[in-house]
């Protein structure tokens, strides 16, 4: 199965643990997992917790959202993208999640 989680709040918000549980069950499964960084979500590349996060699922982010957050440094395991991007994507998933 093909699972997209977009995230929209912060990474410090109480989602972050069950953010991180899904995306391990979900790969523990054998399914295949994205994550759209959009809004707020940007701040998730900041957060050094997220890159062991990226060996298990791919990350992607709204660019847009992350300069006008001020993120300049971006990750290597981060691709940029953006929220056009993801509507064009999202036929793609068989099951999409998002945290706001």
């Amino acid at each position: 199965m093909r699972v997209l989680i977009v995230i929209t709040s912060v990474p410090f918000a109480k989602d972050f643990n069950t953010i991180s549980n899904l995306i391990r069950t979900f790969n523990t499964s054998g399914d295949e997992v994205s994550v759209f960084l959009a809004g707020n979500g940007a701040y998730y590349l900041l957060r050094p917790e997220v890159k062991e996060l990226s060996q298990l699922a791919r990350f992607l982010f709204c660019s847009h959202s992350a300069h006008e957050r001020g993120v300049e440094t971006v990750p290597s395991w981060a691709e940029s993208s953006s929220t056009y991007n993801l509507s064009k994507m999202l036929p793609e998933f068989d099951k999409v999640i998002v945290f706001n």
